[in-house]
């Protein structure tokens, strides 16, 4: 088997920007779709907050920080699952290629941190867009016993 040698050339490097970035876009679609759950399901207490004098802004800061935390502990919980699944195959790959003659290099472990990178900016791109798309008027509902 050929062995890596550097970093990825021509359509590989394409390929993983482009997973990278299908995994932002699924990274976010899910923190928008948890925020707005969140959203409905904290309403009352939205009610409650405005009811004591909490500023408008609250309820746009209140989304941004669920936004944050949903998009930053998926993309961590992500990124430590897939990690995981490459150097059990990896560490795989490598105990087949010892039992073999003549013996082979093993492969490599190595992190990607150029991709990985690029799914840190994410769970920012959630919150701001979190942090837009609210609207900061709280909703002042009648409570019902």
């Amino acid at each position: 088997m050929a062995m890596e040698n550097g970093p990825p050339h021509g359509n590989d490097w394409v390929t993983l920007v482009i997973l990278a970035v299908a995994a932002g876009v699924i990274t976010i679609g899910a923190a928008g779709i948890a925020t707005g759950l969140a959203a409905a399901e904290g309403r009352a207490d939205l009610s409650t907050l405005a009811a004591i004098g909490a500023s408008p802004r609250v309820r746009r800061l209140l989304s941004l920080s669920q936004a944050g935390v949903i998009a930053g502990l998926g993309s961590l919980l992500g990124i430590a699952a897939g990690l995981v699944a490459a150097f059990a195959v990896i560490a795989a790959l490598n105990q087949g290629f010892a039992e073999s003659w003549p013996v082979e290099k093993p492969y490599p472990l190595r992190i990607p941190w150029h991709t990985l990178g690029i799914l840190v900016v994410v769970p920012l791109v959630a919150m701001l867009g979190a942090g837009l798309l609210t609207r900061s008027r709280l909703p002042i509902e009648r409570r019902r016993d």
